[in-house]
């Protein structure tokens, strides 16, 4: 049996989730258990060595034929979304995947990252086409594709929203949208007028609010350790910031707004996330992420034979 590489084991897991206070808010599903959380976990263990970078589109039209369920991440310029990507697969992404940049609107193209599905067949990969009757295809029994979207604001290409909105409403493996929002920042006009469209056009979406550690630092659990992180520096104890019940206002505020009468509203949950506090060697808000998103895609509990029979001896 394969062995699922640098995987705690279930037990040091299951105790350091629980030692995570909750920074989410779910109002109409419900939160994800433990245990739940350990299988999102290790869906993306087991697929963190076999993560593969598959085009970049420009168009709409570029994008290949697909069986593959797809989840997208989109917000503001410098939003965090490429660091939410690199914690999302679980590895160094620098080449292979998102780049973290300091410079906004880096992202000028629509970049498909292929994540999961049976490795034994090659798991989610790009089948080439012959140009003539046969097109590119995205194939990958149990795996997703996640697209990385332009961020929009000061800095990004004008012609951002005509093909991306194309995308959002014709697409129809397209699960859901995640919107990114800074959590210090909060809603900005452009924000709005994102979400807007998306629920006039009945496009699914949900908000995650990214950076939590700018306004939120929680008081660590006796025995656990929260710690700030920041690459080829040495990691340094954190200490508690703000309070939930702060963060529970700011929250309140959001939802208001993405969720008014009118359209079709966000999913009701927020989230929260921060690519720079580990607690526990955990990054904050990072199990719920993966779990909302193997949700999305309908792959949680869903797996083909051999990933499950992989997972299984792990969390069960």
């Amino acid at each position: 049996m394969r062995k699922l590489v640098d995987l705690k084991s279930p037990v040091s897991v299951r105790v350091a989730l629980k030692s995570v206070p909750e920074t989410n808010w779910y109002w109409e599903t419900t939160a994800p258990t433990v245990k739940e959380k350990v299988d999102a976990d290790n869906y993306f263990a087991y697929s963190r060595e076999h993560a593969k970078f598959l085009r970049s589109v420009a168009t709409f039209r570029e994008f290949p034929v697909s069986e593959v369920p797809e989840v997208a991440f989109v917000g503001r310029s410098n939003v965090g979304k490429s660091s939410l990507l690199n914690a999302l697969i679980g590895r160094s992404v620098k080449d292979l995947l998102a780049r973290t940049s300091h410079k906004p609107g880096c992202t000028t193209t629509m970049n498909l990252y292929g994540v999961g599905g049976n490795q034994s067949n090659g798991g989610v990969r790009l089948e080439k086409g012959d140009g003539h009757r046969k097109f590119d295809k995205i194939v990958g029994n149990g795996g997703l594709l996640l697209v990385d979207l332009p961020g929009y604001g000061e800095g990004s290409m004008m012609e951002w929203g005509t093909e991306v909105m194309k995308y959002f409403q014709k697409r129809k493996q397209l699960k859901r949208v995640f919107v990114l929002i800074d959590a210090k920042a909060g809603l900005k006009d452009k924000d709005l007028a994102l979400l807007a469209t998306l629920r006039l056009r009945n496009v699914p979406h949900q908000v995650i609010l990214s950076k939590l550690d700018r306004i939120y630092v929680p008081t660590p659990a006796p025995g656990s350790i929260i710690r700030h992180i920041t690459p080829h520096k040495p990691s340094v104890v954190l200490q508690p910031k703000g309070s939930i019940s702060e963060l529970n206002i700011a929250m309140g505020d959001i939802r208001d707004k993405i969720q008014p009468s009118a359209g079709y509203g966000a999913i009701g949950e927020l989230l929260s996330f921060s690519s720079e506090v580990e607690v526990d060697g955990r990054n904050l808000g990072l199990a719920a992420v993966r779990y909302a998103v193997l949700t999305a895609a309908e792959i949680m509990g869903l797996w083909d034979g051999q990933v499950k029979k992989v997972l299984s001896s792990y969390i069960n």
